[in-house]
């Protein structure tokens, strides 16, 4: 029984562990040939210290990968009606990005925004994939956080959620075993 109890709660322990990481998924969408575009959704899951709107963040396009004169805005309303949108060109060591900067208001806590565009010629081999991103302090241009887009995909339950309901089923089937053992 201590064994039990021990499982329980190292599984709860596990299942309220907190994944930080701002996520911005990608969608690729083929236009034919080697052009391509993505379109970005960012959502504010209160990674950042002090739960800090996301006011401004780059996405980089690797030179190698990239036409980086194909690199084109194609963000619709209402996100581009809201953000200044700019590819920065590259320069030594450093390669072409996706800039945007909140007019007012940025991406609050818990807040998701979608619609951010950008079209491009394709360089590489297969098809294109994640790229690094950072999320900057408007104010200080300090970098708050640095990551890697992630594709969007169909929703899967959380870790944390899989082993709740793998401790309810062990928890069903003890209590099932016990029950069958005291009917003999």
């Amino acid at each position: 029984m201590l064994v039990a109890r021990s499982f329980v709660m190292l599984a709860l322990v596990f299942a309220s562990q907190a994944a930080h990481a701002i996520p911005i998924q990608y969608e690729l969408q083929s236009l034919g040939g080697s052009e391509y575009r993505y379109e970005y959704t960012i959502t504010n899951d209160r990674s950042l210290e002090d739960e800090a709107t996301v006011e401004w963040f780059t996405i980089f396009f690797e030179a190698a990968l990239y036409d980086e004169n194909s690199l084109y805005i194609v963000t619709a309303d209402p996100p581009a009606a809201e953000w200044d949108e700019v590819i920065l060109a590259s320069a030594p060591l450093v390669d072409p990005a996706y800039d945007a900067f909140a007019r007012a208001g940025g991406i609050a806590v818990d807040e998701t925004v979608t619609g951010f565009k950008v079209q491009f010629a394709w360089l590489g081999s297969g098809t294109p994939g994640p790229q690094p991103f950072e999320i900057y302090d408007s104010t200080t241009f300090e970098v708050l956080f640095e990551g890697s887009t992630e594709p969007r995909t169909t929703a899967i339950p959380e870790p944390g959620s899989l082993v709740l309901v793998l401790v309810g089923a062990i928890a069903a089937f003890a209590a099932s075993l016990r029950r069958t053992g005291q009917a003999a």
